[in-house]
């Protein structure tokens, strides 16, 4: 760890406090000439950090997440890799989680993303400082089971508990993945398989959680300025404790989703069943009545030829109690 790291965590641990210089030099066993370096590169990083002479320093929990900043919100540790850019994170996950570099559960977040990815190799729009990008790396032992509806789902679920915890809000789901605010999409999520090669079973997840959490600079790009929108206008929270608060109800919910015990709190969330929707399915477009999300996670949609269960799809229209379609 390099001296810039090991001042980072002692300021982060003792927030909204000062420290003084002494202090410091006596802890990490180094200059002042050294601490004033150290203060500088971690500005350079976007780390805010208020000096007073005679005070001291102080972290200013903001806009900047970093590894020691999520860790001092997690209720217990879990292997983070954290970049300021990334072409994908889910990307990154499948490349490390095939080649074998990760064995065992590893958060993946990134400030931003050159190359974000949605459902349908769809670009996801990913901008610095006002969003929450992390990818779940989750190998898995051999011959697990895996319920790709209940996880998503379930995921979700995880993602509404952290926002009403950080927030205060109540967000809903368009099924299966699409995170609603204030009937505007404002967070997707992205579950992918690995498949070993030789067995042909599933090796490994990665689960993948993009969300606005603060309208962006300039705001969205044209082309979903329609559809997307975000939680608040500006960040009031440090998105350290937003990234923390997720991994720990993620992981609260991975290690018993199997069971489906998070469907009735998906279903309550869920918008547009009773109403008619169009969906596409592969190359398949269906038209019906949503009747209700199944235990497994699954679409049950009333149409011409009868019942049908779609376990994957994208509803691509919705019709709303005001009779107007949104996508």
């Amino acid at each position: 760890m390099s001296t810039a790291d090991k001042l980072l965590a002692l300021l982060v641990n003792t927030a909204g406090e000062w420290v003084s210089g002494e202090a410091i030099a006596q802890q990490l066993g180094i200059t002042r000439t050294s601490i004033w370096k150290s203060v500088k590169k971690l500005e350079s990083q976007g780390h805010l950090i208020e000096s007073v002479r005679g005070q001291g320093y102080r972290y200013v929990e903001g806009a900047k997440i970093s590894a020691v900043g999520i860790k001092k919100y997690l209720k217990s540790d879990v292997d983070l890799k954290v970049f300021d850019t990334i072409d994908s994170t889910n990307v990154y996950a499948r490349e490390k989680l095939s080649s074998g570099e990760i064995t065992k559960n590893t958060v993946i977040v990134s400030e931003s993303m050159s190359a974000g990815i949605g459902r349908l190799g769809r670009k996801f729009f990913s901008p610095k400082n006002t969003g929450m990008y992390v990818t779940f790396a989750l190998p898995l032992p051999v011959e697990t089971i895996v319920n790709p509806g209940r996880l998503t789902t379930s995921t979700a679920v995880a993602v509404s508990k952290m926002v009403k915890e950080v927030f205060d809000i109540d967000i809903q789901f368009k099924w299966v993945n699409d995170l609603l605010y204030n009937s505007k999409k404002v967070g997707g999520i992205l579950t992918e398989a690995i498949t070993d090669f030789e067995s042909q079973q599933f090796s490994s997840l990665a689960v993948g959680i993009g969300m606005n959490l603060a309208t962006p600079d300039g705001g969205f790009p044209d082309e979903i300025s329609q559809k997307a929108g975000a939680l608040t206008d500006e960040m009031a929270v440090s998105r350290n404790e937003v990234v923390g608060s997720l991994i720990n109800h993620f992981f609260d919910m991975y290690q018993d989703y199997q069971d489906g015990h998070y469907i009735p709190q998906y279903r309550k969330k869920v918008v547009g069943v009773g109403q008619s929707v169009e969906l596409k399915r592969g190359q398949v477009n269906l038209t019906g009545i949503i009747r209700e999300i199944d235990n497994d996670g699954c679409l049950v949609l009333d149409t011409k030829r009868g019942m049908e269960r779609i376990n994957s799809g994208e509803i691509t229209k919705l019709l709303l109690p005001n009779n107007e379609y949104q996508g």
